[in-house]
């Protein structure tokens, strides 16, 4: 009777104890599971200006539609995404216009549109910042080349989430053409001449 009652004993808390490990398992397998249980965010485009001054006005160029791959992720049920993946754009200097057929040539000259090719941006680090309600900010640094010479940059921007679910992100960053070796256009033979400091305003769109 005494082992008989040992042994009851010893299959009763046996089974308490494997029940006790598969309630164990089953919770620590579903959180990972519910971490990576997001959603992406990923076509996007944007709206890019140049933006610089002279001695005589300030001027601007801009590309209405330049493509970018911007790649947000969201923790399921929250509206505000946690991470931002992916984040480039190119675009051809041919494709900046300021409305003035004489400016936009001295401006690919100087950017060296035919041998630069493309301005292009590729975020290799972002953070998000939440915000109130349904803003928030990112910070993304990463590596922008214009007229083929590559520097280090961050670019900021603040992002809002629309009732459809899509994100406008509007930033702006300044820089100085001669980092880029871009000697300062002049023109009219030099009555003109354009200032060394350029703005980038962007506004980003993107379709989750």
């Amino acid at each position: 009777m005494i082992d008989n009652r040992r042994l009851h004993l010893w299959y009763k808390y046996t089974r308490y104890a494997l029940a006790g490990v598969a309630i164990f398992l089953t919770a620590f397998s579903v959180i990972p599971f519910r971490a990576g249980a997001h959603l992406a965010a990923a076509s996007a485009n944007a709206d890019v200006k140049v933006l610089g001054t002279s001695n005589l006005h300030s001027w601007s160029m801009e590309d209405k539609d330049v493509a970018c791959s911007a790649r947000f992720t969201y923790v399921a049920g929250k509206a505000i995404p946690v991470s931002l993946a992916i984040f480039t754009f190119s675009f051809p200097i041919h494709s900046l216009k300021s409305g003035e057929s004489g400016m936009d040539s001295k401006a690919y000259g100087a950017m060296k549109a035919k041998t630069g090719g493309n301005i292009v941006f590729a975020a290799s680090s972002s953070t998000i910042v939440p915000g109130t309600a349904n803003k928030f900010s990112v910070k993304s640094n990463g590596n922008l080349t214009i007229a083929g010479v590559t520097k280090p940059v961050v670019l900021t921007a603040a992002c809002l989430v629309k009732t459809d679910g899509s994100i406008t992100c509007t930033g702006t960053d300044k820089l100085l053409m001669t980092d880029y070796r871009i000697k300062p256009p002049t023109y009219m033979l030099g009555a003109l001449k354009t200032g060394n400091a350029l703005t980038i305003d962007f506004t980003m769109v993107v379709m989750k």
